[in-house]
């Protein structure tokens, strides 16, 4: 039996990637990099690889509405895992690089929003955007300059042979980025989770809704981690609501709480039930 592939959001050296390995070993895995998050979970969706994993949320970013919109609205994925990575941020440049020599910085607009106190000491210094953070990174390996630097990972460095010019030149020590690992739906939801993300759909929006399906969680003493609503495109004004909470699908409480909320007319599908991540 050969190896599962694994999408994910490339090229290679991306915060994506190095969440990849936390979640796959080497020797189980295929790696297969795609240059959108929607070619990720539309190669899932259509089976050119077994499983995507894509970044959903980041602690100072907030959520990456690529991947909300594309589970809502494209796609019927079920979320298998999740893992929340640290993200340090570094200046990376070719061997031998002093920060005096450099006159440009690349990297993703996320990684260049989480460095301005950094950026604001170089004002000599013009900034400009790139696709990913590992897309700079090969950028300076391939133009072979001294002026040109980006803003990255460690990951990234060390794949295409660059120093770490200045390491974590991030603005805050708690940044974590959450990537989700999907697949197709199973038959059979696993057995085993602590954690599970609904998408709801109102019957009607009319005024109470949002807070009567929310006094059922409460009634059930189920924890909310998270609600976001996100457009139906539908019209103004139309949205639905993703919702993360404690416990698994298995629960009895969690059961309890889709039946409720589907007798008031309103319709929920599960995206996912999988054991909560720890912080690596």
């Amino acid at each position: 039996m050969g190896r599962m592939k694994v999408g994910f959001l490339g090229p290679e050296g991306t915060f994506t990637e190095e969440a990849l390995y936390h979640h796959f070993s080497r020797e189980e895995v295929e790696a297969q990099p795609f240059s959108t998050i929607a070619d990720v979970l539309e190669a899932v969706d259509c089976g050119l690889v077994d499983h995507g994993i894509v970044p959903i949320e980041n602690s100072l970013e907030g959520s990456v509405n690529l991947t909300l919109d594309w589970l809502a609205h494209q796609g019927d994925l079920w979320i298998g895992a999740e893992v929340v990575l640290p993200i340090l941020q570094n200046l990376l440049a070719l061997p031998g690089t002093q920060i005096s020599d450099v006159r440009e910085i690349g990297s993703h607009p996320h990684a260049i929003a989480q460095c301005r106190n950094f950026l604001r000491t170089l004002p000599n210094v013009t900034v400009q955007t790139w696709e990913s953070t590992a897309r700079a990174a090969q950028e300076v390996a391939k133009r072979e300059s001294r002026d040109f630097a980006a803003i990255g990972t460690a990951w990234a460095a060390k794949k295409y042979g660059l120093s770490i010019l200045k390491a974590n030149i991030g603005d805050s020590d708690d940044n974590h980025t959450r990537f989700i690992v999907v697949e197709r739906r199973p038959e059979h939801p696993p057995a085993i989770a602590n954690k599970t993300m609904l998408l709801v759909y109102l019957a009607e929006d009319r005024a109470g809704a949002l807070v009567h399906i929310l006094n059922v969680f409460v009634a059930l003493g189920i924890n909310l981690t998270k609600i976001e609503s996100r457009p139906t495109r539908k019209g103004l004004g139309s949205y639905h609501f993703l919702i993360d909470l404690d416990g698994g699908l298995q629960d009895e409480a969690v059961q309890k709480a889709i039946t409720i909320i589907g007798t008031y007319g309103h319709r929920i599908r599960v995206l996912g039930s999988f054991l909560r991540a720890e912080k690596i």
